[in-house]
């Protein structure tokens, strides 16, 4: 029988003629490779708007700043969006006797949509706030090109609060100067039951698609 030294010097000259024998621990795997037409498309849309409302002539500001995540493959899409809503003469809602009255509304959630050749279709499931009151909010978002660069586009919100809501539908056309850069003119309604600040707006919209916008919906990264 071999000695013991003699059974070790062998497993010694394995180990050296064949290292992975000695190897401890399953292989690196390897990240996949996803090929560029598969990559989800990763863009940041950021819309400001200035307008008048029909009472007193008084301003509106008001901006939104939307992701989207476009999974190619289906042309359907997911992301994040948060809108601020600011008026020149304070939003008042419930009872006219004892009303909540603020200058700005908040709205945020998720948006899921899809693209079909010209036609773009979203929907938003959000939260708003307005004073003391929190709500819900849900909108119905469209957006169509036309003719090169031009696109008809229009926005259908409803803000649900205890004891009254609030209406807010936008209609107009964009125009992308740029890539990444374009105007918009249009129209808002937005009323509630004993209220209205509806009145045209025009306005900037800066848009960016790039691979290096990270995923915030850890299950689809």
């Amino acid at each position: 029988m071999p000695s013991f030294r003699h059974l070790l010097l062998t497993l010694v000259l394995l180990g050296l003629i064949h290292p992975s024998l000695c190897a401890v621990g399953p292989p690196h795997a390897k990240e996949p490779e996803v090929p560029p037409f598969l990559n989800f498309v990763r863009s940041l849309d950021v819309d400001s708007i200035v307008g008048e409302t029909n009472r007193q002539g008084l301003g509106m500001q008001s901006g939104r700043i939307r992701l989207r995540f476009l999974d190619p493959d289906v042309n359907a899409f997911v992301g994040l969006l948060v809108g601020v809503h600011h008026f020149n003469q304070d939003l008042r809602i419930g009872a006219p006797a004892t009303p909540d009255t603020a200058g700005v509304m908040v709205n945020w959630g998720g948006d899921f949509g899809i693209v079909r050749g010209r036609h773009l279709w979203e929907l938003d499931l959000m939260g708003s706030n307005l004073s003391q009151r929190l709500g819900y909010a849900m909108a119905i978002v469209g957006e169509h090109r036309l003719i090169g660069r031009l696109r008809l586009v229009h926005r259908t919100e409803i803000n649900v609060f205890t004891g009254d809501a609030i209406l807010m539908a936008d209609q107009g056309l964009d125009y992308m100067a740029t890539s990444w850069l374009g105007m918009s003119a249009g129209y808002r309604w937005f009323t509630s039951s004993h209220m209205e600040r509806s009145g045209p707006f025009v306005g900037l919209r800066f848009y960016f698609e790039s691979p290096k916008i990270p995923f915030i919906f850890p299950s689809l990264g």
